[in-house]
């Protein structure tokens, strides 16, 4: 008879940061998310709408919005 009890995990995982936009728990096993330089973490699941797309389309348009003044 096998014994019941709890068994200990071997795979370790560890919560890397949290998402900027969402405020998602981005943890090392699970892929799926961005640093940038700025050591900011970002969500990113390859979809349209993900956290690190809407940045660097907010990003973009402050920029062109700094380019055109004069």
């Amino acid at each position: 008879m096998k014994k019941k009890g709890w068994v200990k995990s071997k795979v370790k995982s560890f919560i890397c940061g949290y998402c900027k936009e969402c405020n998602k728990q981005l943890l090392s096993d699970e892929g799926g998310w961005i640093v940038t330089a700025k050591r900011q973490y970002f969500c990113h699941d390859g979809k349209e709408g993900s956290c690190f797309d809407n940045y660097c389309e907010i990003k973009l348009k402050q920029q062109q919005e700094n380019n055109y003044v004069w």
